[in-house]
């Protein structure tokens, strides 16, 4: 009868483990889609090399005294954008904008956008990635 309590115990241990994972999951779950701006258009959002990607897409220009003034989110476009057609409805002032948001050049962004069709500008100035693939069809 010294196998019952071992039994017991194992079982006990993997009730745990099961619990353990799914809470993990279910964490990274929420953490997983509860990212990004509100661009909610099948896009990716790709965060500017110097980490800044995950900060409010606020207006976060410095000020004179090079101090960080924040204020309402930016609302540089009705909709995400890209190519020919963000550029002409950006500017040149908001174009500018947006590649001090994601610390690039006016020249390269101008360039990735025309070069790039997935490529698009959010509402916010952030860019991102259109998801244009497609599911593989699945048989029933």
């Amino acid at each position: 009868m010294t196998d019952a309590p071992q039994q017991r115990r194992n079982s006990v241990l993997a009730v745990m483990a099961a619990v353990v994972v799914v809470a993990v999951a279910v964490v990274l779950a929420v953490w997983l889609t509860g990212r990004g701006d509100d661009d909610d258009s099948g896009a990716v959002a790709v965060p500017s090399a110097d980490g800044s990607g995950d900060r409010s897409a606020s207006d976060d220009s410095a000020t004179p005294d090079g101090s960080l003034r924040t204020g309402e989110p930016l609302q540089l476009l009705p909709s995400p954008m890209g190519g020919q057609e963000a550029i002409d409805a950006l500017g040149e002032e908001d174009l500018e904008r947006v590649a001090e948001i994601n610390n690039t050049t006016v020249d390269e962004l101008r360039d990735l956008l025309l070069r790039d069709a997935t490529l698009l500008v959010s509402p916010s100035g952030r860019l991102m990635y259109e998801d244009t693939m497609t599911p593989p069809a699945t048989s029933e």
